[in-house]
């Protein structure tokens, strides 16, 4: 095999808490995983030494240097896996929004890592690569497995679940973006137990909508609302267009509704119709990367 593609999905948080601040500087979480069906597409080739990236088409401008996340996973598994034997050519064709609390720099990065073991045919245990990803970022496990799962530790600890129901989404991203670093830092996040997190797994089982929309809830949201006070705004404007639930995913700053059709969220999307915002329609996803050609 010389040529692969994959395609990568982002992921919202239906649920996340922060438990406390770590000795590391990290915070314990306890947060529900959800991939949903809006992708990334990354496509690797063999060449003779080194990581080549580039980017055919993003919705912002993105680095294509030793900065981006698909690189370092990229140099990452050729050094600690390839042992600086051969090397990969890597192409991204991105639409996930970039820094909107929907994972896409992880996601690519799982696919990076997954992608290189299939190329290269190096068979790695699921452990080693989780291993790998882990120390890309939090979120980046997550995506080697898909679907619908539970992130404990700095996130990096998955626990996968049955799927969740198919849920209609509708995802309102500002042109602003928000730092996640600013968010944890602001002193505005709650603090809860974790208990949410782990109920959830019960609520999604049963499969009402409206207990599953009740239970919606994220400790980052009033730090995400303290910093940027609009993302209040559009949260009202989406359940007030009709929306079952809303919520802030992950550090922001894009907002989520769950509504109850793909007509309902293309009614709700006419609300935010200006080009100060990136509304996209979309679905739960049961799945992580997938190999497409």
């Amino acid at each position: 095999m010389n040529r692969i593609t994959l395609r990568t999905p982002a992921k919202i948080n239906p649920v996340l808490e922060l438990l406390g601040k770590r000795p590391d500087g990290f915070h314990e979480l306890a947060l529900v995983f959800q991939a949903v069906s809006l992708f990334d597409e990354l496509t690797l080739e063999k060449i003779p030494q080194g990581v080549l990236f580039s980017v055919s088409r993003s919705p912002e401008p993105l680095a294509e240097d030793d900065s981006n996340l698909v690189v370092k996973a990229a140099r990452l598994f050729l050094h600690g896996v390839l042992k600086g034997q051969g090397g990969v050519k890597i192409t991204l064709a991105k639409d996930i929004p970039l820094a909107a609390g929907l994972g896409g720099g992880s996601s690519d990065a799982a696919a990076a890592l997954k992608g290189m073991d299939l190329l290269f045919e190096t068979k790695l245990s699921e452990q080693r690569l989780m291993e790998m990803a882990g120390q890309l970022g939090s979120d980046v496990p997550f995506f080697l497995k898909g679907g619908t799962a539970l992130g404990t530790g700095r996130g990096e600890k998955i626990e996968s679940w049955k799927p969740a129901p198919t849920l209609d989404l509708i995802l309102v991203k500002p042109v602003e973006g928000l730092s996640t670093a600013g968010v944890y830092r602001s002193g505005k996040a709650a603090f809860t137990s974790g208990d949410k997190a782990r109920a959830f797994q019960n609520i999604l089982a049963k499969g009402d909508i409206q207990e599953i929309t009740a239970s919606l809830y994220n400790g980052l949201e009033p730090a995400s609302f303290f910093l940027m006070p609009r993302l209040r705004e559009i949260k009202d404007k989406i359940l007030g267009a009709g929306a079952l639930g809303a919520l802030v995913s992950g550090s922001g700053p894009t907002v989520f509704g769950l509504v109850e059709s793909d007509r309902q969220g293309e009614m709700i999307s006419r609300v935010f119709s200006s080009n100060e915002y990136r509304v996209v329609k979309t679905q739960t996803n049961p799945q992580g990367i997938e190999v497409v050609r």
